[in-house]
């Protein structure tokens, strides 16, 4: 489960939340977002498609019915 990846075609959720949350700028929502996840930055594509290439490895092949976030350690809820 990827959480916070930054792409373009995710650039208007980071609008929309922003105004969710009353923050002063899009930036302003993506730095305090950013402070929320132990790793310090949201994630990018490439840490998605790591955890899906090592899923694709034998190294995974007792790996079932599993979900793997995709966090930079922040918790989902």
């Amino acid at each position: 489960c990827p959480n916070h990846v930054t792409t373009g075609l995710g650039a208007w959720q980071n609008e929309y939340f922003a105004k969710v949350v009353g923050a002063d700028s899009v930036e302003d929502y993506l730095k305090a977002m950013a402070a929320r996840i132990p790793m310090g930055r949201p994630g990018l594509p490439e840490d998605t498609a790591a955890a899906v290439a090592f899923l694709c490895t034998g190294d995974a092949q007792y790996i079932t019915a599993e979900s793997m976030n995709v966090s930079g350690g922040e918790e989902p809820h």
